[in-house]
Order: structure tokens, then sequence, then C-alpha cells
């Protein structure tokens, strides 16, 4: 235990040293999309969280004002501090993630379902001073999450461009997915439960469900790129 306590204070003091050195250096700050907490009681709407965040990570890739952390990368030192599987992260645990992470901001929220709609809130905090920076929220009916997770990455993505320091340097552009016409929640579910059987080592399980997912929204590109990788 003492061994593993000491290996993940040394991870996180690199963690904090890069993101110093990133800032001195004058390039772009990294920011962190935690998983957003799920303030209801139905478990598999609770997966949804995974899907939301992965796509929210596609919107912001494309964002020449910071770095995103990579959905891979924030499952593992998510599971590092053994809050994988928990649909509710304290703030004290966000900011450790987001130190761990070399993250200077966290984007983080909860959403939850109400009257036969879903709603989700957004925030931009600052992980050094665990400042809330900046607040979003956004209501979609069940047969349009789209509009939810646009709303939400638009406005996120708009705070990042007009808040931070313009980059001297300018990156190469990404080129993030196009989002689909329409994304039913239904849909986002079983993405969701693609990445989960994903982060479980179950590839055959995450094929199934990506299939499924383009079955039913073919222009999904992002689970198409997911469904490509997990081909190869």
């Amino acid at each position: 235990m003492a061994r593993r306590s000491l290996a993940l204070f040394l991870s996180l003091l690199a963690s904090v040293s890069l993101a110093r050195t990133a800032g001195a250096a004058g390039g772009a700050p990294t920011a962190a999309v935690l998983y957003f907490d799920y303030e209801g009681k139905d478990a598999e709407l609770g997966l949804l969280r995974k899907g939301l965040a992965q796509m929210l990570i596609s919107d912001l890739s494309g964002n020449d004002s910071v770095r995103v952390v990579e959905r891979d990368r924030l499952q593992e030192v998510l599971a590092e501090l053994k809050l994988q599987s928990t649909n509710k992260i304290d703030p004290a645990s966000a900011v450790k993630a987001g130190k761990l992470l070399g993250a200077r901001y966290l984007v983080l929220g909860a959403y939850f379902d109400v009257m036969k709609n879903f709603r989700a809130d957004a925030r931009v905090v600052d992980v050094e001073t665990g400042q809330v920076l900046f607040s979003v929220g956004a209501t979609a009916k069940p047969e349009d999450f789209l509009t939810l997770e646009q709303k939400l990455g638009t406005d996120i993505g708009r705070w990042f461009t007009t808040s931070l320091p313009a980059v001297p340097v300018k990156a190469a552009a990404v080129r993030r997915p196009k989002p689909p016409a329409a994304l039913p929640s239904r849909t986002l579910l079983e993405y969701s439960k693609a990445l989960e059987a994903v982060d479980a080592g179950d590839k055959q399980k995450a094929k199934e469900s990506l299939a499924k997912v383009l079955k039913d929204q073919p222009d999904f590109q992002l689970a198409s790129i997911d469904l490509d990788k997990m081909m190869k």
C-alpha cells in the first residue's frame, strides 16, 4: 500500500511539473473533461456519462486554445483513484484527477432526467484554485440529445477561445469528426455501452455495440472511428 501511495504521489508531482513547464513555455494549457455526475436512479442511464464525455472531448479537440486529455488517459487516472465506476465525483477527487492528468482546467458537471427531458449543467474549473470560471446548462428531449451536447460543447469551446491568451505558435489543426444529423439518447446509450466494454477489455462486446450504433445512426463518425480502431 505504501509503495502504491508513493507511486501515486510521484505521478502527481510529475504531472504538476509538466503542466507548469508547458504553461511557462507559452503553449496551450491542458483541459480535461471528466465524466459528469449522474443525478438519477436509472443505472443504465448512468452510462451516458461516458458517451457525453467522449463527444465533448471530440468537440474541444479542435480548439487551438487548449490541449484536451484523451478519454483513455482519463479512464486510467480514474481507475488509479478508484473512481472509474462511481456516478458522482466529489470536488476534492476531481481536483486530484485534474492534477494527475496535468490539466490546468477541468470541464465537469452533472446531468439528470426529469419530466421526460434531459438536463445537463457543465462548468469549467481552475484546477489550481478550485474556482468556477464558467458555467452553462442545456435541456433536450430524449430523441434529441445532440442538441444538449452541442450547446455544451459550443459554449465551453467559445469560453476557452475568448478567455484564454492566444497561443503564440498555432498547433496543427485537428480534424474532429463531424457530428451526426441527430442523436437519440438510446443511440448515445448504446455508444456509451461500447465505451464501457472497451474499458472492461471486452472487444467483442464493444464491436457489437458500435455496430448497433452505426446501424441506427450511420453518420455517427465518432462511433465509426472507434469501430475502425477495434477492427485493427
